[in-house]
């Protein structure tokens, strides 16, 4: 957001950063084995493209000095505000008045919440955790020597960071024990090395590293076929996959508790080489009895067996509200965003929320992708925020009515119904009320089209009384 702010000639913004350094995800996720499931090529900016990844799927580090290095490539260290932690943004006079846990102080005309989905880390409160002798890790809080080397671990959690760790953990712990609540589909990965031929060709004929990403992007994206009413082609996947899990797992008892038994897409696919066949080594075991309750030295799950631990991995996620729900933000007549969520997390497109002026959310509900690079995503909110603030600029703030947000929120139920995301089965994907809150129920081209224009009907003025409707002509930005 602040490089693509930089390109379009807006000289007046700052970034707030809670931590001591930028990365997010890829400077907080140090776990063994940790990568991307995109393929570098496509996560990475369109406008900022890299030509030596190392591999087809970077791993963390290298993700990191790429994300470092963009902010070298666009003069932002200076823009960013290290340490600031916010806690509250209320809409006051026509501006954001912005407060960090600190006690310093900002006001903006405009408040982007780049605060991430998936940040907070989500702790199993497991009957005696407390009492557990041995080490206790997450795989989002992973200390710099986790002294795992030759002992007995248990990994609690078989999704995507589960996938990359526990290969990763398996050649050099004692033994290794793996909790599983509900297998996951697993696709292959297919990660290769980048040649220096390749990396050299790359950088001195950048069409080609070009021609790459968007070949990559067309390839990932007709994966969303499959997770709609193209079910056949959905279901010769799942052959195929069960197929290689057959392969690489002989044990059949394993291999059972191992295969899903709900349609591939509805949780998220996971992408690995190794990890099915990582059971089908002596010293891993995959235990799916549910624990019952933590021991000093082990834990013992609901069939009454007790499994001796010296150290307990949690790999169980994050809470999907968490990012958003740790920021007190208050808008129009002193409405809260977590009244406004309090039944229903409702936006329009992903970006906008009704009663909040000048509000605008990255990565916001419903702009996840299950088929390809949220970072596309990302950047087609990021020119329609871009169209927004020159559309402030010019006529004053805006909000969102609540009829396009109603709108918008009728056209997800409708289409989720028809994709795999609504065929029952529960994920993070969904709330509590199995309501689709996560995902883009269709491609991310329609994404690009929706989020292209901002509609006149969709919005009004605001002044410091509250909206007024425009009755000036179409605001209209292409």
């Amino acid at each position: 957001m602040a490089a693509r702010l930089a390109q379009a000639g807006v000289d007046d913004f700052l970034i707030l950063e809670k931590a001591d350094d930028v990365g997010g995800t890829w400077r907080d996720n140090r776990y063994p084995g940790c990568a991307c499931d995109v393929p570098s090529r496509l996560y990475s900016l369109s406008f900022a493209p890299k030509a030596d990844w190392s591999r087809d799927y970077a791993p963390a580090g290298e993700i990191w000095d790429y994300l470092r290095d963009c902010v070298e490539r666009f003069g932002l260290r200076s823009r960013i505000v290290f340490g600031a932690e916010v806690t509250e943004a209320t809409w006051k006079r026509g501006r954001w008045e912005v407060l960090a846990a600190d006690g310093r102080e900002w006001t903006a005309g405009a408040l982007v919440l780049g605060v991430g989905g998936l940040h907070v880390p989500r702790r199993p409160d497991l009957p005696g955790l407390g009492s557990f002798a041995g080490r206790v890790l997450h795989t989002a809080d992973w200390p710099e020597d986790d002294h795992l080397s030759g002992v007995r671990v248990g990994v609690v959690g078989t999704g995507a960071s589960a996938v990359q760790l526990v290969p990763s953990l398996a050649d050099r712990v004692g033994a290794l024990e793996v909790f599983q609540r509900t297998p996951s589909w697993i696709l292959p990965r297919d990660d290769r090395p980048w040649s220096r031929a390749r990396q050299q060709s790359y950088a001195r004929m950048p069409l080609l590293g070009r021609l790459a990403r968007w070949r990559t992007y067309v390839r990932l994206e007709t994966r969303v076929l499959g997770f709609g009413r193209l079910d056949r082609a959905r279901r010769l996947v799942q052959e195929q996959a069960l197929a290689r899990l057959a392969e690489a797992v002989p044990d059949p008892a394993t291999r059972e508790a191992l295969t899903p038994h709900y349609a591939l897409g509805c949780k998220r696919v996971l992408l690995s080489d190794d990890y099915w066949p990582t059971f089908a080594r002596p010293d891993v075991a995959l235990v799916t009895a549910p624990i019952d309750r933590v021991e000093p030295w082990g834990v013992v799950t609901e069939d009454g067996e007790h499994h001796e631990l010296d150290a307990l991995v949690f790999a169980t996620g994050f809470d999907v509200r968490g990012s958003f729900d740790r920021v007190r933000i208050t808008g129009l007549r002193g409405r809260t965003l977590a009244d406004e969520w309090a039944s229903s997390r409702s936006t329009h497109l992903g970006i906008e929320v009704a009663g909040f002026p000048e509000l605008y959310l990255l990565l916001g509900p419903n702009t996840a992708l299950g088929h390809n690079s949220v970072l596309v995503m990302i950047e087609a909110a990021i020119e329609h925020i871009l169209k927004a603030l020159h559309r402030a600029d010019e006529e004053g703030p805006h909000v969102v009515t609540r009829s396009a947000q109603a709108r918008f929120g009728r056209w997800v139920r409708q289409r989720t119904r028809h994709t795999v995301w609504g065929s029952g089965c529960q994920s993070w994907y969904l709330d509590e009320r199995g309501r689709n809150v996560a995902i883009w129920p269709a491609s991310s081209i329609r994404y690009r089209v929706a989020t292209r224009r901002l509609r006149a009907r969709s919005y009004e003025r605001v002044t410091e009384d509250g909206p007024v409707r425009s009755m000036t002509g179409p605001t209209r930005v292409d």
